[in-house]
């Protein structure tokens, strides 16, 4: 019996079928049996599926009487997988030769129900192109050598809320366990398997391996993919997803990082819809009826969840569609500033009146947004710097931007936005004897204590 199954769901994939199966085939580790489920094509998929398994009988066909799409398809490679592990990959994409090896290898040295792995969307003709992700320092020691799960971080730090199965290695027994199984839905079938199953891990890890092991590829063949995408299908995944998780009793724990998902999913669905009709009837049915059901089954721990996820999808509730708050809305960082920035101003000024050095590092989004704050609070730090060489010179609320190089013998508090920057940076601030201060935490914990 083969320790992997790799799951390979296929409707019409003749065009790039081919480069797909070689690239499973020629996997560094070969135990591993490839499931393809042949959902009623019409062109010569199942043609070539039958010549590649005359050579390989690792391959497997399932063939399908009618066309059922996606969900269905890969939940039936699933009833007939035999693996310890799973896999769910697509039909036009290709992987990293040593894909199946490392995942095996973490998931046999950490005996976790996931290991999550790089996954990357390339355009066609990039897609035989090695790609590596940049990681902090601090990534792989976080994330990669010790298994977590959800509820160890706060919902906008954990560090994989992807929708997708395909850059996920599973534990077999732990799906069937969990009863998690793909949603039939036209699109968006595959959000609550991936939701789901990260919320039910007990175990996880990131695979200490920079490289994309997935190369999903991206072009517009119509017999491929939907080229007509429901909103309506996100919705009926979260809605999936919340009564599963109210009726596992999962909520207690997990109603803040769920509500996260909830508002940052439906928030992009209407803005990024890009036919104005549907767009307003899905805005109207979340405003009338959606977000309030959605609500409704986690409203015994709704009170506790994160302020600006309230925000959010109270905002689809109090505002009509013509108001437009989705395109213009306030970020986390704004938000929390524009709650909560008096006591950092205090903060600030007090510093200031002891003679105090303080430095901002980072001007993005969120050093901006702070600096211009400053300046309409008539408050002025002593300096702005940024590792990016290219920020490096510019003007920006009339600072201009230096390197850290020469921060070190002049400042008392560096200041920071986000946590991602503060752990970039702790080590080298602490061994200068220079005190870190998280402004986002700062903001955050004012609202807690309220």
């Amino acid at each position: 019996m083969a320790t992997i199954s790799v799951i390979m769901p296929l409707y019409n994939a003749a065009k790039y079928l081919r480069e797909a199966l070689e690239s499973v085939l020629r996997q560094t580790y070969g135990d591993f049996e490839l499931i393809c489920v042949d959902d009623c094509s019409t062109d010569a998929t199942r043609s070539i599926l039958e010549k590649a398994a005359e050579t390989d009988e690792r391959i497997r066909i399932l063939s399908n009487e009618r066309h059922s799409g996606a969900a269905a398809a890969r939940n039936r490679g699933l009833e007939h997988a035999r693996g310890k592990y799973l896999l769910f990959l697509d039909g036009d994409d290709v992987f990293e030769e040593e894909m199946l090896e490392k995942a095996f290898e973490a998931m046999e040295k950490y005996q976790t129900d996931i290991v999550l792995f790089e996954y990357m969307h390339v355009p066609s003709a990039e897609i035989y192109e090695k790609k590596r992700v940049k990681r902090p320092e601090y990534f792989a020691k976080d994330y990669c050598r010790q298994p977590f799960t959800v509820k160890d971080f706060a919902p906008r730090d954990f560090p994989n809320w992807s929708s997708s199965p395909c850059d996920k290695m599973l534990r077999r027994q732990f799906i069937e366990d969990n009863r998690i199984r793909f949603q039939d839905l036209s699109c968006c079938n595959d959000v609550f398997f991936a939701k789901m199953a990260v919320f039910c891990a007990q175990k996880m890890i990131i695979l200490d391996d920079d490289r994309v092991m997935v190369y999903a590829r991206d072009h517009f063949e119509p017999s491929r993919i939907s080229a007509d995408r429901d909103p309506m299908c996100v919705y009926y995944a979260m809605e999936k997803l919340v009564q599963e998780m109210e009726e596992r009793q999962m909520l207690c724990d997990l109603a803040g990082a769920l509500f996260y998902i909830l508002a940052s999913i439906l928030h992009a669905a209407v803005r990024d819809e890009k036919k104005e009709e549907r767009k307003r009837t899905f805005y109207q049915f979340l405003h009338q009826e959606g977000v309030a059901k959605l609500i409704s089954h986690g409203k015994a721990y709704y009170a506790g969840v994160d302020s600006y996820d309230r925000y959010i999808l109270e905002c689809f509730e109090r505002y009509s569609y013509e108001s437009g708050w989705f395109h213009t809305t306030e970020t986390y960082f704004q938000f929390y500033l524009k709650r909560n920035g008096d006591t950092v101003c205090r903060w600030i000024e007090e510093r200031l009146a002891e003679q105090k050095k303080l430095v901002l590092w980072g001007a993005g989004v969120y050093g901006k947004a702070l600096l211009k704050y400053f300046d309409e609070n008539a408050i002025r730090i002593s300096a702005v710097v940024d590792q990016n060489t290219e920020k490096q010179g510019t003007d920006v609320c009339g600072y201009e931007i230096a390197g850290p190089g020469e921060l070190w013998r002049r400042t008392d508090y560096v200041l920071t936005v986000s946590k991602k920057i503060e752990r970039e940076i702790e080590n080298m601030v602490r061994d200068a004897g220079i005190t870190l201060v998280n402004i986002m935490t700062m903001l955050t914990e004012v609202e807690l204590q309220a």
